[in-house]
């Protein structure tokens, strides 16, 4: 996979930016990436409680605060309250077993998130759903459970590598393995986001283990999160606005920034891949006229109007649409606070 071509300059740079911007555009990126946030916001915590029910098979109670720890490593400090109260909540109060009915309902409204991200890998990609309805929701099923077990082996190795450290008498290198934790985390977290879009979206394609948009995607993400949180901490002050919804609307906002990068490495990709095709000369996997074609044209200068897969004109989002999209993130925010609310009024 290519990003430019074998010859970057400045002046090919200034074109993929602005093919990028313009199918950026097309897709309403940020409003995908905001019903995409109100689905997860759904899917999030039966997928807390589906951990949990996984956790409690192969970890002692005591030590899955090693697995909450990690919550603080990558999330703000809001988030990670919120996230690591539902958590030991669920871990004290008898979680579900992970084949009873409990646990398998957790999984189904979990891999709910991961149906809705498929559809918005779909829209990066410019292709349509073809795969039968229960195909993409075995699909979802399966990788829920697979981040499950990708948190738990997270946690086994926070758990572990410090024992192994102090057995082989290598207490002075922790200092070096603090060190790499975060770009160890980082190459994993790209490998994931380039498993999630080579698995979800309806195309096939050669695998490539590191891609330009997971690169890309997790980058940014990083320092998105890194700049929200020091934001948070010293200059937010979404409680003084929003009271005690004010958690709430700080992980409302992180998720719409995770989000917003998992779609942006998807959109690098969609044009690295059809970039590289008419490179080779290889025949086009999506439309030779679609959105991502029209978007190179206009970028190049080249006359064309922007079409969907059919080559029809693609039609502009109606307002409606954005208005729906901000409605969702208003009445995700609204249940939130709700079951906070409930959640601080029982425990009192």
């Amino acid at each position: 996979m290519r990003l430019l071509g074998r010859n970057v300059t400045w002046a090919s740079t200034k074109k993929y930016l602005a093919a990028l911007y313009h199918e950026w555009d097309a897709d309403n990126v940020e409003d995908v990436a905001a019903a995409l946030t109100f689905s997860g916001v759904l899917a999030i915590f039966p997928f807390l409680l589906f951990l949990v029910a996984l956790t409690s098979l192969l970890l002692d109670p005591n030590e899955t605060a090693e697995l909450i720890a990690q919550l603080y490593s990558v999330a703000p400090v809001a988030v990670a309250d919120i996230l690591s109260e539902r958590l030991d909540a669920l871990g004290h109060g008898g979680s579900p077993g992970l084949l009873t009915l409990g646990g398998v309902a957790a999984l189904w409204a979990a891999s709910s998130g991961i149906a809705a991200l498929s559809r918005a890998l779909n829209a990066a990609y410019d292709v349509t759903e073809t795969r039968p309805w229960w195909k993409v929701r075995l699909l979802g099923i399966g990788v829920t459970f697979g981040a499950a077990l990708l948190a738990l082996v997270a946690a086994l190795i926070a758990i572990v590598t410090p024992a192994i450290v102090n057995f082989f008498g290598l207490g002075g290198l922790n200092p070096l393995f603090l060190l790499l934790r975060l770009p160890v985390a980082a190459l994993l977290m790209m490998f994931v986001l380039a498993m999630l879009y080579q698995v979800l979206p309806n195309r096939k394609h050669r695998f490539h283990l590191f891609t330009p948009g997971s690169v890309v995607a997790v980058l940014l993400w990083l320092i998105a999160s890194v700049g929200f949180s020091t934001y948070v901490t010293n200059f937010g002050s979404y409680e003084v606005t929003y009271g005690a919804l004010g958690g709430v609307i700080v992980m409302l906002m992180w998720m719409w920034i995770s989000c917003l990068a998992i779609l942006l490495g998807a959109e690098i990709n969609a044009l690295a891949e059809r970039k590289g095709e008419k490179k080779d000369g290889k025949p086009a996997k999506t439309s030779p006229d679609g959105p991502i074609d029209a978007a190179l044209s206009k970028a190049e200068g080249e006359t064309g109007s922007t079409s969907d897969l059919s080559g029809s004109p693609r039609k502009a989002t109606p307002p409606a649409s954005r208005s729906a999209s901000l409605s969702y993130g208003a009445f995700s925010a609204l249940l939130l606070g709700f079951f906070l609310g409930r959640r601080r009024t029982g425990s009192r």
